[in-house]
């Protein structure tokens, strides 16, 4: 496959990406984006002197400087957020440093000079008012919700509550993402399960941080902490964990067990993570504010599980699985995906000592080591050939590519079907594209595992497409819609390359769709008995 083939598509990758960055731009407006339109200006500009003085690599000049220019800030952006949430200042005060230096928009710079105070918050500090006021500049809604940050940090139930009990604040609160401290403070107040359930139905109308996947299963797993169900608070702890912060399992349980009327057990378990993390400023400071909570408020009565609390956590309880499903999609994995690195590795493993021991471009070497040429008539004997196929790659570009998709579509494939059905969809995938190459009878020498790795994708769209709870999650529309950009851009790629087999994508595509489909798990089965079990 020519280096060069693959100009067309990065380029209009590219620009579907500046069309995207472009629109975050305009709602930004011009004082605060003027870095990102000059780095808009400047990847066109270097776009367009690439194809006049060297057109064949202008694809790959416009899509690097993409990736290094908006890309990687945004990535690190998440990470920073990321980092945050996890409490790992050391991380997030390296990340924010670098961003501060590196990111286009000028709003974005300005966030960051708030970073030490967001995580001396985090860490239950005491903040000077004058830098509270500093960082909010002049925003009285931000300011406000410093105030009740500070109270909730110091286990200040009533004060927090009372800051709800106008509408109008509680709404402008709630637009600050300050719902869970709101649910929060209403159930440490009040054990009456209907009006947790009422603070619930607020909190989730009103707080459009809920939106977020990590706020989600934090908030799924707090409602049954603070309605006393220590059971179902643990294992959902287990099953949504790589949404938790260090300390937060901890937490959670030990709020269970003091709303369920267990001071003791709840103090129990918070001095094991006082030992657990004693190394981690903000879940130690975290853990000892819930310690002085429980000893100074009177014990707290078993939360009264009325049939409105119940229906409310039943139906938070149905969003869990799609959580869990989608982590993948965010880095947060469900299940090690152990099966996609060691086939990642084998395939690596393979192109290395390939390419040590000859050239990797020659096409007789890759016929002696299992490639299948493909002309009007196909021997049995070779059936061999669709197989190993798959471990040869010609050049390593082609490697990268592979590797990379492999990696995309298999961590999702792995964590909802499981690692048996996964090796199914691939090995048979891998045959089915073979031959349906073989079929047209078109003379190519076949090489590579993009057949059986479109097949992984074709398996994840069929998953999203016919799960509902990850239909109507906004990870998975958005994931479906990438799908679809991604192999139309395939698509588009193969019928100007005819270096590459169309065939054995389409095919790979549809065959992973079909199995995907037939193999599809319509629920997280052990996780969802697990919760039900617990109950």
């Amino acid at each position: 496959m020519p280096i060069d083939a693959l100009a067309l598509p990065l380029l209009v990758v590219t620009a579907i990406g500046l069309f995207g960055y472009a629109l975050y731009l305009r709602r930004l407006g011009w004082p605060d984006a003027r870095g990102g339109w000059a780095i808009v200006a400047a990847i066109v500009l270097a776009t367009a002197l690439a194809a006049v003085f060297a057109p064949h690599s202008a694809g790959f000049v416009a899509f690097g400087l993409y990736l290094l220019l908006i890309i990687a800030p945004l990535s690190l952006q998440t990470r920073l957020h990321r980092a945050i949430g996890a409490g790992d200042e050391e991380r997030a005060r390296r990340l924010g440093w670098l961003l501060a230096r590196i990111h286009p928009t000028q709003a974005v710079r300005e966030e960051l000079a708030a970073l030490p105070i967001i995580l001396a918050l985090r860490a239950g500090d005491d903040v000077p008012p004058a830098e509270l006021d500093r960082v909010a500049r002049g925003m009285p809604e931000v300011r406000r919700a410093f105030d009740i940050i500070l109270l909730h940090n110091r286990r200040d139930v009533d004060a927090v509550r009372a800051a709800f009990a106008d509408p109008e604040q509680r709404a402008g609160l709630f637009a600050q993402g300050l719902g869970a401290i709101y649910v929060q403070a209403v159930a440490c107040t009040d054990p009456d399960g209907d009006v947790l359930a009422e603070a619930l139905a607020r909190a989730l109308a009103g707080d459009p941080t809920f939106g977020q996947p990590e706020r989600a299963a934090r908030l799924i797993i707090q409602a049954h902490a603070l309605a006393g169900d220590v059971a179902r608070t643990s294992a959902l702890a287990e099953g949504l964990g790589m949404y938790l912060a260090r300390g937060d399992r901890e937490v959670l349980l030990a709020l269970a067990e003091w709303c369920a009327g267990r001071p003791d057990a709840a103090r129990r378990t918070i001095a094991r993570g006082l030992t657990q993390h004693a190394d981690h400023r903000i879940a130690r400071a975290t853990l000892a504010s819930l310690d002085a909570m429980i000893v100074r408020r009177p014990p707290h009565p078993s939360t009264s599980h009325t049939p409105e609390l119940t229906r409310r956590l039943a139906a938070l309880r149905r969003g869990a699985p799609a959580l869990r499903a989608v982590s993948t999609f965010l880095g947060r994995h469900a299940v090690r995906p152990r099966l996609t690195w060691a086939w990642m590795a084998v395939l690596v493993g393979v192109y290395a000592v390939f390419a040590l021991t000859g050239d990797p471009y020659d096409l007789e070497r890759h016929y002696e080591w299992g490639a299948l040429f493909v002309d009007s008539t196909f021997d049995i004997g070779d059936a061999w050939r669709l197989g190993t196929l798959t471990l040869l790659h010609f050049g390593g570009l082609h490697l990268l590519l592979n590797v990379l998709m492999l990696w995309r579509f298999g961590t999702f494939v792995e964590a909802l079907f499981g690692r048996a059905r996964m090796a199914a969809i691939y090995v048979l995938s891998a045959a089915l594209s073979g031959l349906a190459v073989v079929a047209r009878g078109d003379p190519v020498l076949l090489v590579g595992a993009s057949g059986a790795i479109m097949a992984l994708g074709g398996a994840v769209i069929a998953a999203l497409l016919l799960r509902r709870d990850l239909r109507t999650s906004r990870i998975g529309r958005a994931e479906l819609v990438a799908l679809a950009v991604l192999f139309g851009l395939q698509i588009l790629f193969d019928s100007f390359t005819p270096e590459v087999s169309g065939t054995a994508h389409l095919a790979g595509i549809a065959a992973g769709v079909v199995l995907g489909a037939l193999f599809l798990p319509r629920r997280d089965r052990a996780f969802l008995d697990m919760l039900e079990q617990t109950g």
